[in-house]
């Protein structure tokens, strides 16, 4: 009887062990599916920007904190990066400034940050601030345009990547056709998970005629697949501040 017992005891553990072999061989499939999308997503990575943004303080001046995000402009210049603008909210979800710095590699950006500079007696103007790292995608703007379409994607949670990357590129297509050059950008580092694209035009009448035309583009980019996977969406329309 005891020699029984053990023995189902024994078979017990068996099985066990075959359920938590199989856990682990189906946990390191899904970590391989994932790192093949990543794969795909960032494979033609051609550099990367460094996004930050700083929210109007409740009260302030825009000329004080923009005074102030001039020089800061300026000085990731001289710090290393290849490129800094700086813009302004016009339209949106965020009265903000928006930094965009950019970069080649992330050993660049290692020696940007090893850079050492003293903000200990600085006075903070800025309400909020959040810096993310973004991948370039598709590079269209060759230099900062006068203002920008700037418009967030976030994927729902059964989009894969890849199905994401290739609504991306349907609305990249779609929006540079409207705007006549769109950056397309996607997450690396950050606070979210979601795809950009950043649209240049050179005033408010040429912003007119690419809605228009965005209307029916962005529609028929869209319209071939069979659902969305988008689960937010938003748009902000901003003007340069520097270079001038």
């Amino acid at each position: 009887m005891v020699a029984c017992m053990l023995l189902n005891q024994v078979i017990s553990r068996i099985r066990i062990v075959k359920k938590l072999l199989l856990l682990n061989i189906f946990f390191l499939n899904a970590i391989c599916i994932s790192a093949q999308d990543v794969d795909i997503v960032n494979s033609d990575s051609s550099g990367y920007v460094l996004l930050s943004t700083y929210e109007m303080a409740y009260g302030s001046k825009y000329k004080d904190l923009e005074k102030s995000l001039i020089k800061e402009t300026k000085a990731g210049v001289k710090d290393g990066y290849d490129t800094c603008s700086l813009y302004r909210h016009v339209q949106g979800s965020q009265r903000a400034f928006y930094m965009i710095c950019s970069f080649k590699t992330m050993d660049q950006f290692a020696k940007i940050m090893d850079v050492e500079r003293d903000y200990s007696n600085d006075k903070q103007l800025f309400a909020s601030h959040t810096d993310h790292i973004l991948a370039r995608v598709t590079t269209e703007l060759d230099s900062p345009p006068p203002f920008v379409m700037f418009a967030k994607w976030r994927p729902g949670p059964n989009l894969s990547m890849s199905g994401f990357s290739e609504r991306m590129t349907a609305f990249q297509k779609a929006f540079s056709k409207s705007f006549g050059a769109c950056n397309e950008y996607i997450h690396s580092w950050g606070p979210e998970y979601a795809g950009y694209l950043a649209c240049g035009f050179n005033n408010w009448s040429d912003f007119a005629k690419a809605t228009a035309a965005a209307d029916e583009n962005v529609v028929e980019a869209i319209s071939s697949f069979p659902v969305t996977g988008i689960v937010s969406h938003s748009d902000e329309l901003l003007v340069r501040v520097y270079p001038k």
